[in-house]
């Protein structure tokens, strides 16, 4: 059906739903009918073709029982209707039961189901003008659910510079992982209009998401789901390649070190000063007595040194490796010997610390083009 529908008998719920007054002197009676499912349920874990999960309507909360709350009818003014949407305006100015009323005299306007009359509400206030009684915030959820209607019934102008408020105060909570808040983030940003948002949250879609994003039954444009999904494949060719390419190089290079080396310090020089100087170290296996040996000069027990049978030792520092294992490269600043392991294995893996930037350079969606109409 219509969002919207002109009632030529009277609605069953216009004497059982609760009456709210938005314009006292109102011609037209706006019915929401009752809430009985879940807003945009989102289930986990999310895998394309899954049928099991656990239903949420919160991607942080514990499943929620079906959502039950009774309808709502709006006292309207059916002239602040037709100024603010044109969708309720072809449907009481050039629809077929534009004359239509019911026994109170009033026009009966009835929504299709869906609809929070909560949100609905709200947004009545902001058409007719009653800025003190639209909050000054809003979660998330009812947001999403403004975002609906206004969606649906093209009211943006209506609310925008509300819209602003609400948006700036839940700024700070905008999601960059995947999930349920995610979803809602894309919907409304995009329904408000809101460029940095939309632009970093459906990057983070790009970026996070398993599969293509789920609509949680939201008129999300399919043109969004899609330029997500072409940017997030795009991101997984780039992964894979890089993947790819790593293990080949590691199959062809060979992963030892270059020869050990070691740089000791020594007191001396024109001025007295700390002069380094690189020596080589003979590997602990040729050495007969089982210790180090630098410039010549065994290092041993018996020259004040601590040794453990087997391991050489330069100065006293860091000991040398054994070399059925990669020998380290030992440099020295000011006598402190550190150990730098260097070799073709380790600069190959040290690309795959690219992996983590692709994820940045994916693109999100721009909202508007050049001329300032919408893309999407």
């Amino acid at each position: 059906m219509d969002a919207v529908e002109v009632a030529l008998v009277a609605s069953p719920f216009a004497n059982l739903a609760p009456l709210y007054e938005v314009d006292p002197d109102a011609d037209a009676l706006l019915i929401v009918p009752p809430v009985n499912q879940d807003f945009a349920p989102w289930r986990e874990p999310h895998q394309p073709g899954e049928v099991n999960g656990v239903l949420k309507t919160s991607s942080t909360t514990a499943a929620a029982a079906p959502a039950s709350r009774p309808g709502l009818r709006i006292k309207v003014s059916s002239k602040h209707l037709t100024l603010a949407s044109r969708v309720f305006r072809n449907k009481l100015q050039f629809g077929s039961s534009r004359a239509a009323r019911q026994s109170d005299g009033r026009i009966h306007l009835k929504l299709a189901d869906g609809f929070d009359p909560k949100a609905v509400s709200i947004v009545m206030n902001a058409v007719h003008g009653r800025g003190s009684k639209v909050p000054k915030a809003v979660d998330l959820d009812t947001l999403a659910q403004i975002a609906l209607f206004v969606d649906r019934f093209q009211l943006l102008d209506a609310v925008e510079v509300y819209a602003e408020r609400w948006i700036a105060k839940l700024e700070s909570s905008v999601p960059d992982a995947d999930g349920r808040d995610l979803v809602l983030w894309i919907y409304a940003s995009h329904v408000f209009r809101h460029a940095a948002i939309f632009h970093a949250v459906t990057k983070s879609a790009a970026a996070r998401s398993a599969g293509p994003i789920p609509t949680l039954g939201l008129p999300i444009r399919e043109k969004i789901i899609q330029t997500i999904d072409a940017n997030r494949q795009t991101l997984l060719t780039r992964a894979l390649s890089l993947v790819h390419s790593t293990v080949d190089d590691l199959l062809t290079t060979t992963p030892t070190p270059t020869a050990t080396t070691a740089t000791s310090s020594s007191a001396g020089g024109a001025k007295g000063g700390v002069v380094e100087e690189e020596v080589e170290v003979e590997p602990w296996h040729r050495n007969g007595n089982g210790y180090g040996n630098v410039n010549g000069h065994a290092v041993n027990e018996q020259e004040g040194v601590k040794k453990t049978s087997g391991w050489g030792a330069v100065g006293g520092g860091l000991p040398v490796t054994p070399v059925a294992s990669p020998e380290p490269v030992y440099r020295s600043a000011r006598g402190v010997f550190e150990q730098v392991h260097e070799c073709d294995a380790t600069r190959v893996v040290a690309r795959l610390d690219e992996l983590g930037k692709l994820a940045d350079e994916v693109d999100g969606l721009v909202l508007e083009s050049s001329l300032g109409y919408q893309r999407y």
